[in-house]
């Protein structure tokens, strides 16, 4: 296990979980424990070192707390001895108002002093709480100046205090990432919120006066009190973006609780929302120099990693050779020497091979580097398993998962990931387009005449070149399919009221919001819509999905409004991307890390399809153009180009993966 200082061995009590509850609006009630006992099951992965549950009633004087199978012997000696609390199967048959389940993977503090749900001492106000608060101590520090006092250590019962003592207020003090739900038995209402940046998942859905949420859209499902149906409109915007724009998903009435907010239900199903924290847009130091924005930069990652590395577990990295990962590996490696790292390398794919890279700079530091080479075919039962994991259509397969795999089998619980550093410094090859967007106007017209003849990558450019705002622009950047594709793909007059790109601009942007400079408004984009709906949520799914917790340095909220200040042409430097984090990986990182072609982090699909995956690709897309809903002569030009050269595979993938989810969610389901 990786040394630490005496500073973070005091630091005991962060975990993470599962959680998902059940709360029904007036006077109604019925069995709920049996639901809840299955969506503890569907959540076992998320938190296999514990569980527990709970049962409140608005007529009865206390709640009660029940165990599990999995809960340790600790807990259900507690849980007996001082709350009366029985297994969780004796209650199946009990009506309550609402419950609580939660399943714990314990990371700091392994002892049931952290167990969950967990009450004030006047068994006011229960928690349950996925995720770690940083700076507890901190707070706890305040609270107990204030007059708090605290029975054990865990950040659990520092933020249940904090809310007690601030109410919604307390989030502006947390750093961490967090999804939680508190219950006051008094008011019998419910109070929901989630990080500022959306780390942790929050999922919910009305069904027949009652709130229901979890931590993922399986576990609403497995409650048994939500029958799947696809949202055509999620499932529209989701073949661009291969997830809806939050807080829409593509399962009926199932939504997500956007990041930077929180939510209140009263007893009577009244729902409050608000956004309590957005990104600092329109905050740039022009002022600001190239010599103080690095050091500024070092000083915020160093701080960001080192309250990342705090842990009673093993401890690692996901390092490719690109100089986000490998920046924050060289530095964690620094902090905690024999840190293990793990990349993916790839046979006869140097389109997305970084081995090399991520070697030299391994040398360079005291690290344990394992590589995984992965194999030139994919089974069919890890294609299954990650259709479950991305829970909406999405145009590729994930290295995420790979990789997780890895370091489940090496014993990893907690690892770090450089994900945030192309989306907040500039790291796409599309930022490019954004410092002359306003000129593309002036060219539509000469589109008009020549983009027939130059086929797909002229429909795209006429639609690029006709965008009103930088926002928009990024949004078909980003755009799979276009708004034309997806008319033609999809047969039902209903999709003609859809547009991806103006519900985008709508839902995000508006009429009000004012960007510095187009770089910002991709800087904007990138956090809400590529990394906030996909990267964070798919992310948090592979890693838990092996019983591992992700963190991000680079998403450190503090981090963030620092990226925010600094000036855009920091970041898209002529033509150099990341300009300014490339400063910074200077000092950490090999020379050909720097000098590396970015290739992203990746698996060989495109090789794959034409390969070990024809027989499925062929048999899923005749499936799926027997859809009442699909156009079968557009899937079959999508198909036909593909093979033949003429198209990026993530079209193809999309409808293979939309017919595959299609079949995991709602067909297995009717059986």
């Amino acid at each position: 296990m990786v040394a630490f200082t005496a500073a973070q061995r005091k630091l005991k009590g962060l975990t993470m979980c599962g959680i998902s509850g059940i709360v029904h609006f007036g006077n109604s009630k019925q069995p709920i424990a049996e639901s809840l006992c299955r969506m503890a099951d569907q959540m076992r992965n998320r938190g296999p070192d514990g569980e527990g549950f709970l049962l409140m009633h608005r007529t009865q004087e206390k709640p009660n707390s029940f165990f599990g199978d999995d809960s340790s012997p600790e807990t259900k000696h507690t849980l007996t001895s001082k709350y009366s609390g029985k297994h969780i199967k004796e209650a199946f048959r009990l009506p309550a108002h609402a419950g609580f389940a939660h399943r714990r993977l314990s990371i700091i503090d392994l002892s049931h002093q952290g167990h969950q749900p967990m009450c004030t001492s006047d068994r006011r106000y229960w928690i349950i709480y996925n995720g770690e608060i940083y700076n507890y101590l901190d707070i706890k520090s305040r609270l107990t100046f204030l007059g708090c006092s605290f029975s054990g250590k865990s950040d659990t019962e520092v933020l249940l205090n904090a809310y007690v003592q601030w109410g919604p207020d307390c989030l502006q003090k947390l750093n961490g990432m967090f999804a939680f739900s508190i219950w006051d038995d008094v008011e019998k209402t419910l109070f929901c919120a989630r990080d500022r940046i959306g780390i942790k998942p929050f999922y919910y859905t009305f069904q027949n006066s009652q709130f229901i949420f979890a931590s993922d859209i399986k576990t609403l499902i497995e409650s048994g009190l939500y029958k799947p149906e696809p949202n055509l409109e999620g499932v529209y915007h989701a073949m661009s973006f291969g997830v809806s724009p939050r807080s829409m998903t593509a399962f009926k009435d199932v939504f997500a609780l956007q990041q930077g907010h929180w939510m209140r239900i009263e007893p009577y199903g009244e729902v409050t929302q608000k956004c309590y924290w957005s990104l600092p847009v329109g905050t740039q130091d022009l002022s600001m120099d190239q010599q103080s924005a690095s050091n500024l930069l070092e000083e915020a990652i160093h701080k960001s990693v080192e309250r990342r590395l705090v842990s009673d577990v093993p401890v690692g990295t996901f390092m490719s050779g690109g100089i986000d990962s490998t920046t924050i590996s060289a530095i964690a490696s620094q902090k905690h020497p024999g840190i293990k790292a793990f990349t993916l390398a790839f046979n006869n794919s140097s389109d997305l091979d970084e081995l090399k890279q991520a070697k030299s700079t391994a040398a360079l530091y005291p690290l344990e580097h394992i590589v995984d080479i992965v194999e030139p075919q994919i089974s069919l039962d890890t294609i299954s398993d990650m259709v479950r994991c991305y829970e909406e259509p999405f145009y590729s397969l994930s290295p995420n998962f790979v990789v997780s795999k890895l370091a489940s089998k090496h014993s990893m619980k907690v690892v770090l990931s450089g994900l945030g550093g192309d989306e907040l410094f500039a790291g796409y090859s599309y930022y490019k387009w954004a410092r002359s967007w306003r000129l593309l106007n002036l060219f539509s017209p000469f589109l008009n005449f020549v983009s027939p003849i130059m086929g797909e990558k002229g429909s795209k450019l006429k639609e690029m070149f006709q965008v009103k705002s930088p926002d928009r622009l990024h949004s078909v950047l980003h755009s799979k399919f276009s708004e034309k594709e997806k008319n033609h793909l999809f047969e039902n007059s209903f999709v003609q009221n859809f547009n991806s790109i103006e519900y985008l601009h709508n839902l995000y942007v508006g009429e009000k919001m004012r960007f510095t400079d187009p770089i910002e408004a991709f800087n904007y984009m990138d956090m809400m819509n590529y990394l906030g709906n996909h990267h964070l949520y798919r992310m948090d799914q592979f890693s838990m999905r092996f019983s591992i917790e992700a963190r991000f340095p680079y998403l450190d909220h503090e981090l963030v409004e620092l990226s925010f200040r600094i000036p855009s042409c920091l970041k898209l430097n002529k033509n150099t991307n990341k300009f300014i984090l490339r400063e910074v990986a200077k000092k950490y990182v090999h020379s050909s890390n720097l000098n590396m072609r970015k290739k992203g982090f990746g698996l060989p699909v495109k090789n794959w399809m034409q390969g070990p995956l024809k027989n499925l690709v062929s048999e899923t897309i005749k499936n799926l153009s027997n859809r009442d809903f699909i156009n079968r002569k557009e899937v079959d030009k999508c198909t036909r180009q593909f093979f033949e050269g003429n198209s990026n595979y993530t079209k193809l993938w999309s409808l293979v993966s939309l017919e595959l989810w299609f079949n995991e969610f709602f067909e297995s389901a009717k059986h």
